[in-house]
């Protein structure tokens, strides 16, 4: 049976930053997190200059295009009712948020999110259906930029486009940075009916606190007041910590029966996987990866370590960095701060935002803080590990693929990037995956493929597991094969596009 390729998706034309934000399409979603209801996608993002706040909605009907459609919580105006204090049975009720967040221009000179005027400044959420029937909408909001003055807290509406209304605190910290940054929420259904809550942000790094399924509230039900009094402990208030350092954007996926090969026989393990971005906003952000077979960890990863980042690199499998195809006019730079979902149809995608460098470089911009919706189809290599498509997700399928297919497809004609711990732009490199098994060009070493569509590197003195794919090359116009694999010694991803062309 042929293969089957992605036709062309006609992906928005990116732009930058226009005075419309109902023409930003996918452009300006930062932190994006993903809800498909009733055939809709919902895409759900950090409040950015220019629109209103109160976090912006996106929608799509086929992940390919994204169109604004307004803002969850319905702010406008309301600004000098929470001056007031009024915010707290009307204008959305996020008065008790607003009241903790408050920051004086006199305090903090730059970067205030939640001003004594009245106005707040939302940070990334997350959406999920609920138990009882609403959609919750958990909400971050934060007293000012570098600081920990935040709060995360969960709001409810009967429909995923709102106007939400706040329901309740889950967890606060104090400026100060003694405690997790209290933003960044993401949700886990796990095991059993369970749920959790993951967030945090730099500083401690990222904790797991449990959630009651009925409520979407704290399970254990505890106060930022009970802690303070000392009648809970830290560990009791603020939960399980999870990984440390310069990361955040912590985000927890349970996935059961990944298939595994050990010991020349395939068997079916069940994991949870932590996705989190590492290192600076601006310069050198990339997205790791662990898993545990329990949602309070540990999470480690190929090598057994737990996460940890330190200024800029670490632990943890790096699945994507900032990287350019070869004369590719629109890279890829400091992508991360993902969401991981997966359709009804049980397709794996990963949600993430990504800047370029193309504006500036064609004289017509000083900023690449754009921040473009994308999403990506990750799969499992052997030994069940993520490994995320490189190229945006265009409805592509996996499918079994033989190294005939392969090389008969793509004459054995690839792009490579292989990312390192360090957070500079990799530029890719031409090799060739010859029939004797070899691997020749900007890379050497040797290859093969093995069940359904796996693959395995032997390149750098490391074995990279992978799988692949069709997909959609943008850069190329084409459809194509793509390779992504990860290195089991160093944890660093291995990504391929053909060069040999299939389709216009």
């Amino acid at each position: 049976m042929a293969l089957k390729y992605p036709r062309n998706p006609h992906f928005n034309r990116l732009q930058m930053r226009s005075p419309d934000f109902h023409t930003w399409q996918e452009g300006c979603a930062h932190d994006p997190a993903i809800l498909e209801w009733e055939g809709t996608y919902y895409a759900y993002s950090t409040d950015t200059f220019g629109a209103p706040n109160g976090y912006q909605i996106r929608k799509s009907t086929d992940l390919l295009h994204w169109e604004y459609f307004g803002s969850a919580f319905r702010l406008e105006g309301t600004a000098p009712r929470y001056k007031k204090g009024e915010g707290v049975r009307a204008y959305g009720k996020f008065q008790p948020a607003f009241d903790w967040c408050v920051t004086d221009q006199s305090e903090v000179g730059y970067g205030i999110c939640t001003r004594t005027d009245g106005t707040m400044s939302f940070w990334a959420p997350h959406c999920v259906r609920g138990n009882d029937g609403k959609f919750w909408l958990y909400f971050a909001l934060t007293g000012y930029f570098g600081g920990s003055r935040s709060c995360i807290g969960v709001a409810k509406s009967d429909t995923p486009t709102g106007g939400f209304e706040y329901a309740g605190m889950i967890v606060q910290s104090p400026a100060g940075w003694r405690t997790p940054n209290a933003i960044d929420p993401q949700v886990l259904f796990a095991e059993a009916g369970k749920m959790y809550l993951v967030y945090g942000s730099y500083g401690l790094g990222l904790y797991l606190i449990e959630l009651d399924p009925a409520t979407g509230l704290r399970k254990d039900g505890r106060t930022y007041a009970e802690y303070d009094e000392g009648a809970c402990t830290f560990a009791e208030y603020y939960g399980t910590h999870l990984a440390s350092g310069s990361l955040e954007g912590g985000v927890i996926r349970y996935h059961e029966g990944v298939d595994v090969l050990e010991n020349g026989k395939w068997v079916k393990k069940n994991y949870y996987y932590l996705m989190c971005s590492y290192g600076s906003l601006s310069s050198v952000y990339n997205m790791r990866c662990g898993r545990s077979e329990k949602p309070e960890g540990p999470y480690v990863d190929v090598n057994g370590n737990p996460l940890v980042c330190s200024t800029d690199i670490g632990t943890g499998n790096k699945m994507l960095g900032s990287f350019r195809w070869a004369g590719a006019a629109i890279d890829f730079f400091c992508p991360g701060h993902n969401d991981m979902f997966s359709t009804k149809e049980g397709v794996n995608l990963i949600a993430y935002h990504c800047r370029t460098n193309y504006f500036i470089e064609k004289g017509l911009s000083r900023s690449n803080n754009f921040h473009y919706l994308y999403l990506s189809q990750y799969a499992f290599n052997s030994d069940g590990w993520p490994v995320m498509n490189p190229n945006r997700y265009a409805l592509e399928e996996i499918q079994d693929v033989t190294s005939e297919e392969l090389l008969n497809i793509t004459a054995g004609k690839f792009e490579a990037v292989a990312f390192t711990q360090g957070g500079d732009e990799v530029k890719s490199k031409r090799v060739i995956l010859r029939a004797d098994g070899s691997v020749s060009g900007g890379y050497t070493g040797s290859w093969k493929m093995y069940g359904s569509h796996y693959i395995e590197l032997e390149v750098f003195g490391d074995t990279y597991l992978g799988v692949v794919m069709p997909a959609w090359m943008d850069d190329q116009n084409v459809g194509g094969l793509t390779v992504t694999a990860m290195g089991k010694r160093s944890g660093m991803a291995l990504i391929m596009n053909s060069t040999n062309k299939i389709r216009d």
